[in-house]
């Protein structure tokens, strides 16, 4: 009885520290996903970067993101994907993409891009009903680009080295462009590997 209650507490010691260790080893490969804040900030900056290299005038950013997706049945989600869509960007981004691409979010300066300036959606969307809005903009930011750049919140797949964002730049009355920005993680960057854009 003393043999069979020795082996009964062996046992239970063993289950205990097994699962333990299992717990550790799954919240130790959690810990190397990034946090995803941190990420799409990251996504933003390499981004702008790639698209303003060579421009040293100031950058103007909405500091709130725009929603870009609401479509709900299936018909319009592949019509969507099929005018939209990168062509590589993987299913587990655009599932993704659905969840998040919908809300909004207030940017904070947490960009790693060269001189820039968040100004609010309420004053971006301003410039839309002043004619011209170009020399608006220019009269009250004369080192800027002359463009409102506003994004979307970024999707990633589930290893978090694929993403995608929506971002549009507004220089005003029909002039603007933007699209859609598949990046991929490589070497610590964020590299556009594939988009669709738009240009008015």
């Amino acid at each position: 009885m003393k043999r069979l209650a020795i082996n009964v507490l062996s046992m239970l010691l063993t289950l205990g520290i097994g699962l333990s260790v299992h717990a550790l080893r799954s919240r130790d490969v959690r810990g190397q996903l990034p946090d995803r804040e941190t990420e799409e900030y990251s996504v933003y900056s390499d981004l702008i970067n790639s698209l303003y290299s060579n421009d040293a005038n100031l950058l103007l950013i909405a500091n709130e993101t725009i929603p870009t997706y609401q479509h709900r049945d299936e018909t319009t989600e592949k019509e969507f994907i099929k005018s939209h869509m990168p062509a590589a960007t993987t299913k587990e981004t655009f599932e993704d993409y659905k969840l998040v691409a919908g809300q909004t979010r207030s940017l904070a300066n947490r960009f790693a891009v060269r001189k820039y300036l968040l100004i609010s959606n309420e004053e971006a969307k301003s410039y839309f009903e002043v004619s011209p809005p170009r020399i608006t903009l220019r009269e009250k930011y004369p080192n800027s680009t002359g463009r409102i750049t506003m994004f979307s919140r970024v999707a990633f797949n589930r290893s978090m080295n694929e993403a995608l964002v929506y971002a549009w730049a507004y220089c005003g009355g029909e002039c603007g462009g933007g699209g859609y920005y598949l990046l991929r993680k490589e070497n610590g960057v964020w590299t556009v590997k594939d988009k669709k854009l738009w240009v008015s």
